[in-house]
């Protein structure tokens, strides 16, 4: 695993691994001033991230933080003063929120279906508060993935957990659930003289995961971005054409006539030849 510097190495990893999936996270440490320089940094290279500590409320709309080539986001708000996350998905990748398990509504997070056409991937993207217990906080994490693992055999966890893996309560985790942390580098620098890993990967499938990487972006005060590429190859779709009708100067009257006279003086005896006169 290596530290790199700028969005230099995003576009050369896209460049490497074409066709794969790359996945980030990010505590960006509020994102209303910061929307337009994160947007170049990951449009056409990321094709999944979850970003933490948003620092939004409902009064900012989802389209001031749409960019173009992803879906519309997904959004856990909170204030100002803390948390949030909101979630990047490319949007040729089918995808939907996942709601049957009711999370306390202190637990930051957001359950997501991936389906990367044959197996489908339960993703998680989440923010751990320092101040929230670190038992509670894992404790019905590991509820909801049991509840998940009946319909998902693997999973992709990501978020600032605010827990180092030697940490009790995480490691208990970890063990219970049979998963690895993928990211070993530091990438909390708040105290310099005494740096964490707490942006994290944890996935239940480490073998399916290459590239682990930490990147310096210049948009969070202290937390570095985690960058991994699952291993699938998942290309992007041709771009579909798409023929649609004006109907702004269309007279009923005129159009009953007129497919009257083409069905009555033009011979129609197959589907095909009806769907030409219509």
């Amino acid at each position: 695993m290596q530290n790199y510097q700028n969005e230099t190495f995003l576009r050369e990893l896209r460049l490497k691994v074409k066709n794969k999936l790359i996945i980030g996270n990010l505590n960006i440490n509020s994102l209303r001033n910061k929307f337009d320089n994160l947007k170049e940094i990951i449009q056409g290279k990321l094709d999944i991230l979850v970003i933490t500590e948003t620092k939004l409320d409902s009064s900012f709309p989802c389209n001031q933080f749409f960019i173009p080539g992803y879906c519309v986001p997904f959004r856990f708000d909170r204030n100002k003063f803390g948390g949030g996350l909101i979630i990047y998905i490319r949007e040729d990748i089918p995808c939907k929120k996942l709601t049957k398990f009711v999370l306390p509504d202190d637990i930051e997070g957001v359950f997501i279906e991936i389906n990367l056409r044959k197996v489908k991937w339960l993703l998680f993207g989440t923010y751990h508060p320092p101040n929230q217990q670190d038992y509670y906080y894992f404790y019905n994490l590991g509820k909801a993935l049991d509840f998940y693992s009946k319909s998902y055999e693997k999973f992709v966890l990501l978020g600032d957990f605010n827990s180092d893996e030697s940490e009790l309560h995480i490691s208990t985790f970890l063990n219970n659930c049979n998963a690895k942390n993928l990211v070993q580098d530091m990438t909390c620098f708040k105290n310099k003289d005494n740096p964490s890993c707490i942006d994290l990967v944890i996935t239940n499938s480490p073998k399916n995961f290459q590239n682990t990487s930490v990147v310096t972006t210049g948009l969070s005060d202290f937390h570095k971005m985690v960058i991994t590429v699952i291993n699938f190859s998942f290309q992007k779709t041709k771009p579909r054409e798409i023929v649609y009708r004006d109907y702004k100067a269309f007279d009923n009257e005129n159009y009953e006539n007129d497919l009257k006279i083409s069905m009555t003086s033009n011979e129609v005896s197959t589907y095909s030849s009806f769907e030409k006169n219509l």
